[in-house]
């Protein structure tokens, strides 16, 4: 039938673009005072799987394939256990952690 199995297809976490922006970004605020960084308020969110921990998860595609979402690295497969959270701290304070119901996009916010 053509396909292959192979594991998922790792796709860069940080395009050379995004390096770009983080490093001016740092380079704009390396002289912020103690009292400007107690304003910030730092958020990220994790996925764990409660299956496939091993990092042995294996996708069927045909070559022409390769880069799908659904033949990457951040897809889970079907009958995959596991929860996305979402937390946020700053200086003051720690925050909720909350749990994603779905895909974190700006666009669901």
């Amino acid at each position: 039938m053509g396909l292959c199995s192979r594991r998922p297809t790792r796709v860069p976490l940080l395009t050379k673009r995004h390096r770009q922006l983080l490093l001016q970004w740092a380079w704009e605020h390396r002289d912020w005072t103690m009292d400007e960084w107690k304003r910030v308020a730092w958020s990220d969110e994790s996925r764990f799987l409660i299956q496939n921990v091993d990092g042995r998860v294996r996708v069927r595609r045909l070559p022409d394939e390769r880069l799908l979402p659904s033949c990457t690295a951040g897809h889970t497969q079907a009958g995959d256990c596991g929860i996305m959270l979402w937390g946020t701290f700053s200086w003051a304070a720690l925050g909720p952690v909350v749990v994603v119901e779905r895909t974190m996009k700006a666009a669901n916010i």
